[in-house]
Formats: C-alpha cells, sequence, structure tokens
C-alpha cells in the first residue's frame, strides 16, 4: 500500500507520492484565525492531493523546505535533505492521478492542520493501468497565506550538537544528526556517518541491529510510524567509504533523547569479517 508522504525516514525505497498545496486565504496569526478561514478544510485537502499529479509545480510549492521540516532533519554535512527530496520528486508517474479520496479526522493546531486520508493512485506502468491504495496522514502548515506539507508529519527539529562515541570501539567517524518532532508528538533521530579511517564498521550482521534510545524517562525501543511512512530499519548498515544515514523514530520517547544504541555492531578486518562476533553495542552520547 503506498503512501501520501514521500520521504521514507528509514530510507525504503518508495514511490515519490506529493501532496503540493494552494493557497487558502489570507496570512493566519492564530489557531482562531487559521481554522475560521479554513471553511471546508476536508475539500482543501481534496484539492491538494489532485494537484499533487502535476510533477511541473515546483518543490517549494509543495514541500515547506525550512528548518522545521524533515528537508531540515535530513540534513547533515554529509547528506542534503532538500536535494534528496528532489530526487525522490522525480520518481512519481507523469500522469499520476487519485480517485475515490476521503478525508477524515481533520485536526488543527495553530498554523498546521492534519488529516487521516485514503484514495488510490492510478497510473499507466508499462502499459497497464494500474490502481494503487494509498492512506496515511497528511500533515499541511499555513506560511503565509499559503498552504505547504511537513513532509513525514514533522513539525519541529532540533540540531544535535555534538555526538560522542561512548563504547563500541568505533573511531575517526564523523557524526551528525537531527532529532525530530510529528505533528503528534513522536521523536524521530536522523543520523549520517563519515569514515574517515581504514576501518570499516557493520551496523548488524545477519540481522538488522537492534536500536533504542536512553532518554530522562528510561529506555526505550526504535519502533514505526506508518501514518507518517517512517519505517524501523530493514537492513545491515556497513560504514566503509560511502557516508551511510540512518533514520529511526522512537515513538514510546519522552523528555531529550540522551544516548542511542546500536546492538550486534562489528568492527570488520581487511577481508571484511567480523573482528569478533561476540559484538559490543555501539553507544552514542548526544549533547543538544
Amino acid at each position: 500500500m503506498r503512501k501520501w508522504n514521500s520521504v521514507a525516514i528509514a530510507f525504503v525505497t518508495v514511490l515519490a507520492l506529493l501532496i503540493p498545496l494552494g493557497g487558502c486565504g489570507n496570512d493566519s496569526k492564530d489557531t482562531a484565525t487559521t481554522t475560521a478561514k479554513v471553511e471546508n478544510p476536508e475539500q482543501v485537502f481534496k484539492d491538494i492531493v489532485q494537484k499533487a499529479a502535476n510533477r511541473n509545480t515546483a518543490v517549494e510549492d509543495v514541500y515547506a523546505m525550512d528548518a522545521s521540516s524533515v528537508a531540515a532533519l535530513i540534513t547533515t554535512p554529509e547528506h542534503d535533505g532538500k536535494a534528496f527530496i528532489r530526487k525522490n520528486r522525480n520518481t512519481q508517474p507523469n500522469d499520476l492521478r487519485y480517485e475515490n479520496i476521503l478525508v477524515s479526522n481533520i485536526q488543527t493546531r495553530g498554523t498546521l492542520m492534519a488529516a487521516d486520508i485514503t484514495g488510490t493512485a492510478v497510473f499507466m506502468e508499462q502499459g497497464q493501468k494500474k490502481q494503487v491504495p494509498v492512506s496515511g496522514t497528511v500533515v499541511l502548515r499555513n506560511e503565509n497565506g499559503v498552504w505547504r506539507q511537513l513532509l513525514s508529519g514533522i513539525v519541529e527539529v532540533t540540531p544535535i550538537k555534538s555526538i560522542e562515541v561512548v563504547s563500541g570501539g568505533m573511531r575517526n567517524v564523523s557524526i551528525h544528526g537531527n532529532v525530530g518532532k510529528t505533528f503528534s508528538g513522536e521523536q524521530v533521530v536522523f543520523l549520517s556517518f563519515k569514515n574517515n579511517s581504514m576501518t570499516n564498521y557493520s551496523f548488524g550482521w545477519v540481522q538488522p541491529p537492534r536500536i533504542s534510545a536512553v532518554t530522562d524517562s528510561g529506555e526505550v525501543p526504535a519502533g514505526a510510524l506508518p501514518q507518517y511512512e517512517i519505517f524501523l530499519p530493514n537492513a545491515v548498515f556497513r560504514l566503509a567509504s560511502e557516508p551511510v544515514t540512518i533514520g529511526v523514530a522512537f515513538p514510546e520517547a519522552k523528555g531529550t533523547i540522551r544516548e542511542i544504541k546500536f546492538t550486534d555492531f562489528h568492527i570488520l578486518n581487511a577481508n571484511g569479517l567480523p573482528t569478533d562476533f561476540d559484538a559490543p553495542t555501539l553507544k552514542l552520547r548526544l549533547t543538544m
């Protein structure tokens, strides 16, 4: 089943289904003003979804791309978030359209508006008509009278000031990242790793690593937020000469995230095999 959000934080390859946003009235200053000016919010969402089929619409006219958006969440010195979004957008079929659109559970909060949307994506593929169910939560923000989509439901982003390797044996690796918060309050962490050494590393081996976060309230496991198209990483990540990016949600996290842990972490030898199958846990300490 396809989703409305086109950037999968775990970097699962997906078809980009964009939600371009048109203007809906004048400037919005508070919750009451914003809500009052959206006389028919259900129709706003339907109109936005229909406009999504037009690949000629500029990305900046479709998505929020500022410091409070997913573009900022997935931007580090090693990863260009805006370029990633633009590249994803180009995978959308030229003849894409949507049918049977249903909008429910509309919520407004300040300049934000969210809704659960289902429908059918219709397009041609290799000469055959495809009809693919679509569902998910779409979050919009009013920017000076213009609605834009907040991909993956991200409404707030906090840069991580520094990341320290506490345990695991990883050395001479540049690590950067950000922490995002969704419309419904869940925390999402994006990390990028650049290997500056001749030693390679593996996050997981036969199976993907288990990932957890330590907050002010205790340790919580990573989880999925399918409504925002944020999934658990389902692959083993090998850190060699090319940078590695990992995005993961912690739906149960309360308070500030202080540490991220990866089990089944391996230092690799010259043959690409683990030096010790009794793998340590890679523990990263975050300074916000």
